[in-house]
């Protein structure tokens, strides 16, 4: 299932202009950054959204952090089948 919105610019976090006019295209990757960046308590609507990415990377990963994140993305509509988080602080998520 692909997901169709407003794409963002990733340097800048603008709305992705072409020649004056927004950007529509698959979304899925950018929803997936914004979850794992967020921290929970910063989306004041679904205050226990937030994969809180760095805080995890930065010491050990809890092995229920995986289960959360993928419930978190598929209620935000990205579906996922498997979370990695590699031995050089990467997370790969397919």
């Amino acid at each position: 299932m692909t997901m169709i919105g407003l794409m963002i610019d990733h340097e800048t976090g603008d709305m992705l202009l072409d020649n004056g006019e927004a950007v529509i295209g698959d979304t899925s990757s950018q929803t997936m950054e914004v979850v794992l960046l967020s921290m929970r308590g910063e989306w004041k609507e679904f205050p226990l959204l937030g994969g809180e990415a760095p805080t995890v990377l930065g010491g050990s990963v809890d092995v229920m952090w995986r289960g959360r994140l993928k419930k978190m993305l598929e209620s935000c509509g990205v579906k996922v089948s498997k979370i990695e988080v590699n031995t050089d602080n990467t997370i790969t998520i397919e």
